[in-house]
C-alpha cells in the first residue's frame, strides 16, 4: 500500500510530549519527538546510523538528542554534532531525517513529504481544543487496522443507531416501511469531503443527556474530511426546526494517522459548549466515548477488515448503499491523490 506523503498527520497531542522524547511509527518510519528548552517541538528519524540504536531510549542535551548507545549526539536539523569517541571526525552520513513539525491548537502534526511544500494553512482547524469557553478531553486509540477501514467508519455514521445505541448514537427511527427517518446529504467544497445527516424531532443521544435537558429536538451531524485522513465531526442538538447555531454543541476531532498498512493512531477529542464548568460531566463524556471506541467500535472495525483477507475494499466487490456515497468518493480521491504523487516523483 502507498501512503499519501505530501500531507500533514497528527503525530500526537501537544500535553503528551513533555520533557522526555517519545517514538511513533508514521507511513511506516520511526519519528522521534522532543521538545528543545524553548518548548520548540522536534521531529527527526529514531534510528542512530551508526549501530541503529532507538534514540527514544537517549535524553536530551542541550536541545540534542544523545544516542543512549555510544553517545553521538545529533541536532534539531537531524545533523550529527558530536561525536565523542576518537577524533571527533563526524561522518557525512551520520545524519537523521528531519520532518516539518507544527503544534497546533494542541496537537502535533508533522509534515511527511517534501519540506518545501509543507504549508501549516492546510492543516485542519479545530481551535476549540484550545478555547476556554469550550471544555472536553482528548485521547487516544492504537487499531490494527488499515486506516482508511477507519476513515470509512466516519463518513457513514448510520452504525451509530446500531452499533452506539447506549453511549453516542441517536435513537433509531424508522419510517413504517422500516427505513431509517435520517436526512442525508453528500456534497464537496474546496477538496473538503462532506457527509452530512440530521435527525428530526428525536430523543437526544445518551452522551447529550449529560448535559443538556431537551426531551427531543433536531441532531445536525455534519462530518468533514480533510484527506488523507483528518475528520472533524460538528454534532448539535437543537429544539426543532431551529438553526444549528443555536444548539447544544459536542464538536470532536477524529484524525487517522497510518503507523504500518495494517495499523493506525487514532487521536480524538470531544468538547462542549454548555455546563462546562461541572468536571463530572466531562468525566462522563469521556467513559461513554471511551466505551464506544474502545468496546464497540474498535471491535467492529477489526472484525470486518479481518475478513477483508488483506484485499482492497473495491476488490471485494462490496455492495454499495446510498449513505456509502461520502466514503467510496474518499477512497476513490485519495486512490488519485497517490497515484498524481507518484507520477510527479518519477518524473522528477
Amino acid at each position: 500500500m502507498a501512503f499519501l506523503q505530501n500531507a500533514w498527520y497528527c503525530v500526537g497531542w501537544s500535553s503528551d510530549l513533555a520533557d522526555k522524547p517519545k517514538s511513533i511509527k508514521v507511513l511506516g518510519k520511526e519519528l522521534l519527538l522532543y521538545r528543545c528548552a524553548d518548548g520548540t517541538a522536534v521531529a527527526v528519524s529514531n534510528v542512530c546510523p551508526h549501530r541503529f540504536a532507538p534514540l527514544d531510549c537517549g535524553r536530551i542535551v542541550d536541545d540534542q538528542i544523545e544516542c543512549p548507545y555510544h553517545g553521538l549526539r545529533f541536532d534539531r536539523t537531524g545533523a550529527c554534532s558530536l561525536n565523542p569517541h576518537g577524533s571527533g571526525t563526524i561522518a557525512p552520513n551520520a545524519r537523521l531525517q528531519s520532518w516539518p513539525l507544527v503544534e497546533r491548537a494542541g496537537a502535533l502534526w508533522a509534515w511527511m513529504g517534501d519540506p518545501a511544500l509543507a504549508d501549516e494553512n492546510e492543516i485542519v482547524q479545530y481551535d476549540y481544543v484550545t478555547d476556554s469557553s469550550w471544555t472536553g478531553f482528548t485521547g487516544y486509540l492504537h487499531l490494527d487496522v488499515d486506516y482508511q477501514v477507519v476513515v470509512d467508519n466516519q463518513l457513514d455514521l448510520t452504525h451509530s443507531t446500531y452499533l452506539h445505541a447506549k453511549t453516542v448514537g441517536a435513537p433509531r427511527q424508522e419510517t413504517a416501511e422500516g427505513r431509517d427517518r435520517r436526512e442525508y446529504r453528500f456534497h464537496t467544497a474546496d477538496g473538503i469531503i462532506h457527509s452530512d445527516a440530521v435527525r428530526r424531532d428525536t430523543p437526544p443521544a445518551p452522551i447529550f443527556r449529560l448535559f443538556q435537558d431537551r426531551p427531543l429536538g433536531d441532531i445536525h451531524a455534519p462530518m468533514s474530511l480533510y484527506l488523507p485522513s483528518n475528520l472533524i465531526l460538528d454534532i448539535a442538538t437543537t429544539d426543532p426546526g431551529a438553526p444549528k447555531s443555536s444548539g447544544s454543541r459536542l464538536p470532536s476531532a477524529h484524525f487517522i494517522t497510518p503507523e504500518t498498512e495494517t495499523s493506525c493512531h487514532y487521536f480524538f477529542a470531544f468538547f462542549r459548549n454548555e455546563r462546562i464548568e461541572d468536571a463530572r460531566i466531562t468525566a462522563r463524556m469521556e467513559e461513554l466515548v471511551r466505551h464506544a471506541f474502545v468496546e464497540e467500535d474498535a471491535p467492529m472495525i477489526q472484525k470486518c477488515f479481518d475478513r477483508m483477507g488483506g484485499k482492497d475494499l473495491f476488490e471485494l466487490k462490496p455492495v454499495i448503499l446510498e449513505t456509502d456515497a461520502a466514503a467510496v468518493y474518499a477512497r476513490r480521491a485519495l486512490a488519485k491523490l497517490i497515484r498524481d504523487e507518484q507520477l510527479k516523483n518519477a518524473d522528477a
